[in-house]
């Protein structure tokens, strides 16, 4: 009961703290990205390079400080079973290393490579940079897609819509086609132009839309702000999280932007808290799933741990996101609409 008073004088000042938060993350990816040259971390199968497991009870520490005296740039990653017993080692290098990587373990194993006590996985550069933009390309689809199907449901006009249609058809034809084929800089600006008509288009005609879009989008970059702190190296695997978290950042915008605008009896905070109760549950369910799912697969070194532990942080956001990103904005607009009519 005292919550809503509260609530009702201080929902503006709340959007505070998800844009500094936004920004510090913005910020954050920007200078990894002049340290690093790229938005992420990435491992060998978006670099290229070679992973080589060998099967042995030898400590990972071991072969490490082995291995440091004449590589340079790898990692070795401990597989156990769900008893902590050790299964493999797996080493992961550049693909210019791939011969001395082999010839360094041959010589501290005192055996030669062979299929029996050991398995080599290789990637090309090229195949890999390629397969990188494509995966890029997939996410930035999807997400502006996403968001012309969310401005579709809430914005009114058939012709507003149809001109949203008409840009993201025209987006994607032409990241599809001449993305990756023409100069970068050039691409870049198209692809902004593009973005920024579409923005505009949201933010003049439905701001709801708008409101979901942002929080989806925030989702995405604190995620990343965070992968990156945490240092993990992100796969093929890792690019794909990012392009399911996108699903798991609108359903609960959805349920609470259409609970808000459809309401027929109940006020602004009834509707609001109701879909609060709702989406909660529908979110906490899903990082309870996906914990016990990690807990199960995290000690075999799964491509499926990067996926959990991506979509745990994202689905984390989703909650602050929603709930105060969306909820605030949402609310602040079906208010000024009340006020006006």
């Amino acid at each position: 009961m005292n919550f809503e008073p509260w609530y009702n004088e201080n929902y503006k000042k709340l959007l505070i703290i998800p844009a500094v938060l936004l920004a510090l993350s913005l910020i954050y990816i920007g200078i990894f990205y002049i340290q690093t040259g790229d938005i992420i971390n990435k491992d060998v199968s978006l670099t290229g390079g070679t992973t080589i497991s060998i099967f042995t009870d030898i400590s990972s520490v071991d072969v490490e400080s082995a291995l440091s005296k004449t590589l340079t740039d790898f990692n070795v990653q401990t597989i156990s079973n769900n008893a902590g017993n050790q299964l493999q080692l797996v080493i992961t290098i550049g693909e210019e290393q791939t011969e001395a990587l082999k010839v360094a373990l041959e010589e501290f194993l005192g055996e030669e490579l062979t299929s029996e006590n050991s398995s080599e996985e290789s990637t090309s550069a090229a195949l890999s940079a390629d397969f990188y933009k494509q995966l890029i390309i997939a996410v930035l689809l999807a997400f502006f897609w996403m968001a012309a199907v969310v401005f579709l449901i809430f914005a009114k006009g058939k012709k507003v819509k149809t001109w949203t249609i008409i840009f993201n058809v025209l987006l994607g034809f032409f990241m599809g086609n001449f993305f990756l084929t023409i100069n970068p800089v050039l691409a870049g600006i198209i692809f902004l132009a593009f973005a920024a008509i579409l923005i505009r288009i949201y933010i003049k005609n439905s701001v709801p839309s708008f409101a979901v879009m942002l929080s989806a989008f925030a989702d995405i970059v604190m995620t990343l702000a965070v992968v990156n702190l945490l240092g993990i190296k992100l796969s093929t695997a890792g690019i794909v999280a990012f392009l399911m978290l996108i699903g798991y950042s609108v359903d609960t915008d959805i349920l609470l932007t259409s609970r808000i605008l459809n309401r027929k009896h109940g006020g602004i905070n009834q509707e609001l808290f109701g879909a609060f109760k709702t989406g909660t549950t529908m979110t906490l369910t899903s990082i309870i799933a996906i914990t016990a799912a990690l807990i199960v697969v995290y000690p075999f070194g799964s491509v499926l741990n990067q996926i959990f532990v991506i979509l745990l942080i994202g689905l984390g956001f989703d909650l602050f996101n929603t709930w105060v990103t969306n909820a605030s904005i949402i609310k602040w607009y079906a208010s000024d609409s009340l006020s006006t009519k």
